[in-house]
């Protein structure tokens, strides 16, 4: 048996973690894409006439381009995330890959 680098296992291990972290901030990008808007300032982000603000304290927020504008950075975080996942996997199992064969381990081992 093969025993794995912990240098490998580190990097599997921080990969898993990329594409969880990438993964939740795809899937709650509405609320990631709001929060910044009103941690910006809703006037300042999508313009003063585009938003309402109701008597009960609600604000009606009316651009929905402007909306989709903000949303893309919070996409590429999350996307960015997963293709660094990607490359953190595929670096992992290289390194696994490649200990074995400079060690010959596996070698002269019966087929079949």
């Amino acid at each position: 048996m093969i025993k794995p680098r912990p240098s490998a296992v580190l990097c599997v291990g921080l990969a898993a973690a990329a594409f969880a972290a990438g993964a939740a901030v795809l899937w709650r990008s509405q609320t990631l894409m709001l929060g910044l808007i009103h941690w910006v300032g809703e006037e300042r982000a999508l313009g003063a006439r585009n938003v309402v603000r109701r008597a009960d304290g609600t604000v009606l927020l009316t651009n929905p381009g402007g909306m989709l504008l903000w949303s893309l950075p919070v996409w590429a975080v999350g996307t960015l995330l997963i293709l660094i996942s990607a490359v953190l996997g595929g670096v992992g199992a290289g390194l696994h890959i490649k200990r074995g064969r400079r060690t010959g381990q596996g070698e002269g081992l019966p087929r079949g």
